[in-house]
């Protein structure tokens, strides 16, 4: 028993050299970052109490790293759901998407999407998401009190870039809860469960503007191949399908309104994060 005591310590202690110790002596890479959500131990978890997937909050711990995950667990088909807007068809809410969202949002080069692993949690498998640091609010609190950004034009670049990832994947739940604002301004997405849509269509055409210049880049540079490879897991075959047709049609609407307004009204060039 000691000596399996002892060896546990040292598989503890070289994760934990990889992932740096603490995130107070440097920011963990996102590999760091699943390792962690990967191997933790669940030390406690509770309802988060919003939302209808039953998500919730988690702590999770390995030797004496600690930090919180959102895990959830849904994973629903159904070949007909009724909503308040109609009957949609081929209808999933599953955490599979929650990981598809964060591998797509790096392969574009946008990091607007927290790091989140499939694993499984009480025997139930789950996407467990980490828990976005220093949240000041969310977007729904910020609209609602009229609290003004330090900087509109940053700010309204940043939306741009959600509006364009939010029709990338054909988010149909874009409510403002699941839009999060730390203390430097910067907006994170969470929750896409009912996103990833088989439509080639987009949703809401009108919502795009501007596109910040390496997301515009990673969508040219997005193959199927690589498509293929990283959510592949994650995606039916018809999803990935719709994913590319409508990353053909975002990038066609920004070539032609470049085309028509020039490239300085269309393009953002943020500094990097």
């Amino acid at each position: 028993m000691r000596s399996r005591s002892y060896l546990l310590k040292v598989v503890s202690g070289a994760l934990l050299f990889s992932l740096g110790v603490t995130a107070s002596q440097r920011a963990l890479s996102d590999q760091e970052k699943e390792r962690f959500l990967l191997n933790g131990e669940i030390i406690k978890m509770k309802d988060i109490g919003t939302g209808v997937t039953r998500s919730k909050q988690a702590r999770l711990q390995f030797g004496d790293f600690s930090h919180d995950a959102h895990i959830q667990t849904i994973d629903v088909y159904q070949p007909q759901y009724k909503t308040p807007f109609g009957t949609e068809i081929n209808f999933r809410d599953t955490y599979k998407f929650n990981i598809a969202a964060y591998r797509l949002d790096r392969s574009i080069n946008l990091r607007m999407v927290p790091v989140a692993v499939e694993r499984s949690v009480r025997g139930n498998s789950a996407s467990v998401t980490w828990w976005v640091d220093d949240v000041q609010m969310m977007e729904r609190e910020r609209y609602k009190k009229k609290i003004n950004p330090p900087s509109r034009a940053d700010w309204m670049d940043q939306m741009h870039n959600v509006r364009v990832f939010y029709e990338l994947i054909y988010n149909t739940d874009p409510n403002l809860g699941n839009l999060l604002i730390t203390d430097d301004w910067r907006l994170w997405m969470i929750d896409f469960t009912r996103a990833f849509r088989m439509s080639p269509k987009l949703r809401s055409p009108e919502q795009l503007g501007r596109i910040d210049q390496r997301l515009y880049d990673g969508l040219q540079s997005l193959t199927g191949e690589k498509v293929e490879r990283e959510l592949g897991s994650f995606l039916r075959k018809r999803e990935l399908e719709g994913l590319l047709a409508r990353r053909d049609r975002i990038v066609e609407y920004f070539d032609a309104a470049i085309a028509e307004k020039g490239e300085a009204r269309v393009i953002c060039k943020r500094p990097g994060h």
